[in-house]
């Protein structure tokens, strides 16, 4: 894609779509299979190992939003591995303490969107401009500047995180019936934004019921998207979104901001289940929804009497009724509301 053909509609669009998959690629690994190698990797080499690397996988997170970028712009190889070590630098993933390089975390999402953007503009800025010096200054000024960018970014960013885990805070003075209702429409409405939620809940330590109904919130986004997508994706977006990872459709809610509509209603679905359900977690299982099991799990870890009773129970919560109610919003949203079908679910990745 040439410099020319780029504007400032494609040039976000471009961001918006490898943040989306990017956040997919990294943290799915470790949402499927993490929860459940916990549980039989004591004393076996084999599956310590394996889930070691899944979390290495998410490590990466930055490097791959960085990468995929590239290839939106149809940057040459050494082009994506230039905005991917970028995208790492300012990620705050990295840290340097002196003696080793260390990796903690996923970084902040946000930010690795900014200095994506930053790095791609750059680097458009001077590709083809240096002649034979692209090689030499190109590989060293993109990442040093952009990742230096992203380090004075970085603390001013964390503040909304901070600030929207002080509102959900406060949200936890209230009764639990309207606690929950807010936690979830909360978490419903920015589960598919570049905000992490796992962040927010962990620095809030969120827990207990409150865990619970941001858990159930994950998952009014999940059937959110899938139902809307059901008609207009393709089978392998459809089974990602099955499994519960609708951070990929970033761009689609983001250009379509009236998904919020069903969003707040199955938010509202989903928050009357964990209340009356009584769902609880930790501050961990909270961002995670149904996906590997991590929100189900917990959950029935804190839940007292039959356990086969529990088991049903839970599956009525997470997957029934959320569901159902999924289905229903959906349909009435369509009725109802004038520019509301399943067109605006569209995912698209340009292929030029």
């Amino acid at each position: 894609m040439s410099n020319s053909q780029v504007n400032s509609k494609s040039f976000f669009n471009n961001i918006l779509n490898a943040v989306g998959a990017g956040v997919v690629i990294a943290l799915l690994p470790n949402a499927l299979l993490g929860e459940l190698l916990k549980f039989f990797k004591e004393g076996n080499h084999l599956l310590e190992t394996i889930f070691q690397l899944v979390i290495i996988i998410q490590s990466f997170m930055a490097f791959i939003i960085g990468v995929l970028a590239a290839n939106q712009f149809k940057f040459k190889g050494a082009g994506s591995a230039i905005i991917g070590i970028s995208a790492m630098l300012g990620s705050g993933a990295v840290h340097f303490n002196g003696h080793s390089i260390e990796l903690k975390g996923i970084g902040d999402i946000i930010n690795v969107s900014l200095v994506v953007m930053i790095a791609c503009f750059i680097y458009m800025l001077l590709e083809g401009k240096l002649g034979s010096l692209e090689m030499i200054i190109v590989p060293v000024l993109v990442p040093v500047v952009s990742g230096l960018i992203g380090l004075f970014t970085l603390p001013y960013v964390q503040v909304i995180t901070k600030s929207i885990g002080r509102l959900v805070s406060r949200f936890t003075e209230f009764n639990p019936l309207i606690m929950s209702i807010l936690i979830c429409i909360t978490f419903s409405l920015l589960m598919v934004t570049p905000i992490s939620l796992v962040a927010i809940a962990t620095a809030i330590h969120l827990s207990g019921l409150g865990s619970g109904a941001a858990n159930m919130g994950i998952v009014a986004a999940c059937v959110t998207f899938l139902f809307g997508s059901l008609r207009v994706n393709s089978v392998g977006v459809n089974i990602v979104l099955l499994i519960g990872a609708a951070k990929m459709m970033i761009p689609v809610y983001l250009k379509h901001l009236i998904i919020a509509i069903p969003l707040v209603i199955n938010g509202i679905i989903c928050g009357i289940v964990a209340f009356l359900l009584n769902i609880k977690g930790t501050p961990l299982s909270a961002g995670f929804g149904y996906t590997g099991f991590v929100g189900p799990i917990n959950a029935l870890n804190r839940m007292s009497g039959d356990p086969t009773t529990n088991i049903i129970l839970l599956v009525i919560g997470y997957f029934i009724v959320p569901f159902a109610g999924g289905f229903m919003v959906h349909q009435l949203c369509k009725k109802f509301i004038g520019s509301y079908n399943d067109e605006i679910y569209k995912f698209e990745i340009s292929k030029e």
